[in-house]
C-alpha cells in the first residue's frame, strides 16, 4: 500500500509540474500582431528603454505583472476547470488502477492459505474448548457424586431417626 501511494503521489506531482511549466512559458497569443497585449508590453518597454537608470524598470514592474496576469490567469483558468481533472484521471486509471488489480491478485492468492490458517486456529480453539468443557464435566460429575453421598448420608440418619418423608433429593449425574 505504501509503494502504491508513493507511485500515485510521484504521477501526481509531476502531472502538477508540468502543468506549472505552461505557466512559465507565456502563450503564443500573447505576442500576436494586433493584440492589445502585444501593444500595451511594447509601450512599456519602450518606456523602460527610455531611461538609463534603474527606476524605469522598477516604475515598469505593475504594468509587466498586469501583462503576465493577463496571461497567466486564463492558462490557470483552463487547467482547473479542463485539464488537470483529466490529466489526473489519466493519472489515475494508468497507474491506481492496474496497481489496485495487482493488489486484488495477490489478496486472491493469498486467500486460500489465510482460510486455511483459519481453518486450523479455529480447530485449535475449538478442541482448547472442548478440552476445558470435558474437565469442567468432570469436575461436575465429582461434585454430584460427593453431593449425592452426602445426601445418601443425611437421609440415612434421617430414616434412623424415623422422620420419613424429609428425605433429600439425589442429583441426577448423566454420563
Amino acid at each position: 500500500m505504501q509503494n502504491l501511494q508513493t507511485k500515485l503521489l510521484y504521477a501526481l506531482q509531476s502531472e502538477a509540474s508540468t502543468e506549472c511549466d505552461r505557466y512559465v512559458r507565456e502563450s503564443p497569443q500573447f505576442y500576436s500582431e494586433g493584440t492589445f497585449s502585444i501593444y500595451q508590453f511594447r509601450e512599456t518597454l519602450k518606456q523602460t528603454s527610455q531611461a538609463y537608470d534603474s527606476s524605469a524598470m522598477v516604475e515598469s514592474e505593475p504594468a509587466i505583472r498586469q501583462l503576465l496576469r493577463l496571461d497567466f490567469e486564463p492558462k490557470i483558468d483552463r487547467t482547473i476547470r479542463q485539464v488537470f481533472r483529466q490529466t489526473i484521471n489519466q493519472t489515475i486509471k494508468t497507474n491506481l488502477i492496474p496497481m489496485a488489480k495487482q493488489m486484488a491478485d495477490n489478496i486472491l492468492q493469498k486467500y486460500d492459505v489465510a482460510r486455511e490458517n483459519l481453518k486450523q486456529t479455529l480447530e485449535q480453539e475449538a478442541k482448547e474448548k472442548i478440552a476445558y468443557n470435558q474437565q469442567l464435566t468432570q469436575k461436575l460429575k465429582s461434585d454430584g457424586i460427593i453431593y449425592n453421598q452426602a445426601v445418601t448420608n443425611i437421609n440415612s440418619c434421617l430414616e434412623a431417626m424415623e422422620i420419613n418423608g424429609h428425605d433429600l433429593p439425589l442429583v441426577n449425574i448423566i454420563d
